[in-house]
């Protein structure tokens, strides 16, 4: 398939479940009901435009399960909240209310509920990224305007650039990271701890297939036809084993019961999910750059663009100004290349490369450099890496 020719018809938002019945659909419609009149009461109109739902929800594919023999989402729900006539100050001044309400309807209806604002002025000018072009293919709007996003411009899915993908796989191998922390840290891990492994390597394996697709170029927003899709490319042999996990992760994404998981040797399947992560991720770069590269080493060097950094003079001056920002003037003098790259770009060049290191050995100069660190064990490059992750996901 050529990307470019592969046409992407637009989601059915007529469910909030893939498979869940009538009664499933009610119990997260009534949510939608509650979460949707806290929110307009908040900010009051003529401000309030819309509450949109997107992610799983919002496509109709959310996930469910049951709790003493009663249907519960088990997934969070993710909402715009689109305003009009509101600038970055009132914004401001309005988020603290706007998290708070969050946390009570957290309570209310069992899972986290996640609110951003976005403005009605700037959706024409929003980047054209991953999330905002499938918010555009599948989202819903539980209250207010049903037509708020028309003035979006177009963001066909099949015409992204890989480097969204880049990104993608970023921040899915920041949770093998994490997972890698926790099971270096604790020789016994309770049964939490061990549900949120289960959670995050899933979560890898699923973006390894988008991965996959997008290096091939028929990525889809939906599951099921992911799934499909990757069927139909079962003879390469990466995609064949990554199969093998996929099915599994899919099914955990549509009923989740992590508890079915826990009891597995998870070291061991944590080896097995960072060696798919890395397969994946290798095509996927190749196939960005239309380049091979020998190993993760020469891959890590500043000098190759992850896609991240913007192009242009303006692009130069913000990523200056950011790292001065986040990690001192000094390192515009002692890396003055990094600095010259936008911060997330340190990241994916040296993500691979901690999931691979022996963590009793000492960490690579290379990662040591990116990071602005000397001399560092992994943990503390462990440690560094997810703390601006969390800045630059």
């Amino acid at each position: 398939m050529v990307k470019g020719k592969f046409v992407i018809e637009s989601a059915n938002t007529s469910r909030y479940t893939y498979d869940g019945d009538a009664e499933v659909e009610a119990r997260i419609a009534h949510d939608q009901q509650l979460i949707g009149a806290a929110v307009k009461q908040l900010i009051g109109l003529p401000a309030f435009r819309a509450l949109v739902l997107i992610g799983g929800y919002g496509r109709g594919e959310g996930g469910y399960c049951y709790q003493d023999g009663q249907p519960a989402p088990y997934n969070d729900y993710d909402y715009f909240v689109v305003v009009r006539g509101l600038n970055a100050r009132a914004l401001a001044k309005l988020s603290p209310e706007l998290n708070r309400i969050a946390k009570e309807l957290e309570h209310k209806v069992g899972v986290e509920v996640d609110l951003f604002f976005l403005r009605e002025e700037l959706l024409p000018e929003l980047e054209y990224s991953l999330m905002f072009a499938e918010m555009q293919w599948g989202s819903r709007v539980v209250i207010g305007d049903s037509d708020v996003l028309k003035s979006m411009s177009p963001m066909p899915i099949e015409k992204l650039s890989l480097s969204e993908f880049t990104r993608l796989m970023l921040n899915r191998g920041a949770l093998l990271l994490m997972n890698r922390q926790v099971l270096f840290a604790n020789a016994q891990l309770n049964e939490g701890q061990r549900e949120i492994v289960v959670k995050y390597l899933f979560k890898a394996i699923l973006a390894s297939g988008d991965a996959y697709l997008a290096a091939l170029g028929c990525y889809h927003p939906s599951y099921p036809e992911k799934l499909r899709l990757l069927q139909t490319f079962s003879d390469d042999a990466g995609i064949a084993v990554l199969l093998e996990q996929y099915v599994m992760a899919l099914d955990a994404r549509f009923h989740p019961d992590y508890s079915k998981y826990t009891g597995r040797d998870l070291y061991e399947w944590q080896a097995q999910v960072c060696n798919l992560w890395l397969t994946a991720f290798k095509v996927l770069e190749s196939k960005r750059m239309g380049m091979s590269f020998d190993d993760w080493s020469h891959y890590a060097s500043r000098d190759i663009s992850k896609g991240q950094s913007g192009q242009g003079a303006i692009a130069m001056l913000r990523n200056l100004a950011v790292t001065a920002r986040d990690f001192g003037l000094n390192e515009l003098m002692c890396r003055p290349g990094w600095s010259l790259r936008y911060p997330r770009e340190r990241l994916i060049s040296t993500l691979p490369l901690l999931l691979l290191q022996n963590i009793e050995h000492e960490t690579p100069l290379l990662v040591e450099q990116a990071l602005g660190g000397q001399q560092i064990t992994w943990q503390q490059a462990t440690e560094i890496f997810l703390k601006h992750w969390k800045r630059y996901a």
